[in-house]
């Protein structure tokens, strides 16, 4: 499995391809097959070894990889179909028991819906069951008009659960702001495990769709802006809405909290510093969850100075250009131990 398939934001994609080649000096890209989608051939590294180092090295703008195990010649005729099940038919023996399909498609002449439709039918009448949520391993495939590239790998080792990492969430009623979809996607993403109850933090609160979010996950918030929140949420007792500056609230806080969220609009080292700032109000076992504001230019410079900032008082447990980022990153953490106070 010498050959992968990575994917990342199309204004990130020569970042996400160096996080590849830090890792394997000597990869090499193939091909672009789409914005934000590249073919490379790996040297040193296996896909195995690949994704365990991304994983490792928090890399920030690869979102999703799986190997490629068959290359199929499509001549978009109704054969192209049977050839991509041969191509999968030929590796049932590493088949789990259950199994996600998840296709892109770029320039074909048939929709995704329909080849699900036909390899779903097949791996069922072959004895596999198709689990969307939480499957054992996905079958990846990307088409483009002249192949289809076939992959299985273990869902852990795709660095995301979602086709491409393309975390896809629909709108909801209720929702006061899309930046909802952020802090929903980092959970999701970095497996964070949130208690079902506590007290949450939300820093740069204003309108409100993060303390919306926590307060659905039974969260009691204490939201600090000096802006309003949404007038959806000024009914709630449960939500605590302090208006003033972050820099104002913090040195007069007392109170510990089980998560602490940051979705500021400032420059990322000085939203970093702010974080440092408000750790010691972090239970032992609590989380934190951020996004960085990247800069147009030298974006990894400023992840990079950002991380150290946060990491003289947190482990810093995932990073990543999420799907519903854009322009920045988001970052999952714990405190140090050293850092907590009495």
């Amino acid at each position: 499995m010498k050959e992968i398939i990575f994917s990342a934001s199309s204004e990130f994609e020569q970042i996400a391809l160096n996080e590849i080649q830090k890792i394997d000096p000597r990869s090499l890209l193939l091909e672009w097959l789409d914005q934000g989608v590249g073919l490379v051939r790996l040297d040193q590294e296996d896909f195995a070894s690949l994704s365990s180092k991304l994983l490792e090295t928090n890399a920030v703008f690869v979102r999703h990889i799986f190997p490629v195990l068959e290359t199929v010649i499509l001549d978009q005729s109704e054969q192209d179909f049977a050839q991509i099940w041969a191509a999968i038919a030929s590796h049932t023996q590493t088949l789990s028991s259950t199994i996600s399909i998840q296709i892109r498609l770029a320039q074909t002449s048939f929709s995704r819906s329909e080849l699900f439709q036909f390899l779903s039918q097949s791996l069922t009448e072959s004895g596999f069951q198709i689990e969307v949520k939480n499957p054992q391993q996905i079958i990846s495939i990307f088409c483009t008009a002249q192949f289809a590239y076939v992959g299985i790998s273990n869902a852990t080792q795709n660095l995301s659960s979602w086709a491409g990492g393309i975390h896809r969430l629909a709108q909801e009623t209720e929702q006061i702001s899309r930046a909802e979809f952020k802090l929903q996607e980092a959970i999701a993403v970095f497996n964070l495990a949130l208690p079902e109850s506590g007290k949450a933090l939300d820093l740069g609160a204003s309108p409100g769709g993060w303390t919306r979010i926590l307060r659905a996950k039974h969260f009691a918030v204490v939201a600090v802006d000096p802006a309003d929140l949404s007038e959806s949420l000024h009914s709630d007792d449960q939500i605590t809405h302090h208006r003033q500056l972050v820099q104002q609230f913090l040195p007069n806080c007392h109170e510990r909290f089980d998560l602490i969220v940051n979705d500021m609009r400032m420059d990322a080292i000085a939203s970093a510093k702010i974080m440092v700032a408000a750790s010691h109000l972090l239970e032992e076992n609590g989380l934190a969850v951020m996004t960085l504001k990247l800069p147009n230019k030298r974006v990894q410079h400023a992840i990079r100075s950002a991380s150290a900032t946060l990491e003289k008082s947190y482990e810093i447990i995932g990073a990543r250009n999420l799907y519903h980022n854009r322009q920045e990153a988001t970052l999952a953490m714990k405190p140090k131990s050293s850092t907590l106070k009495d």
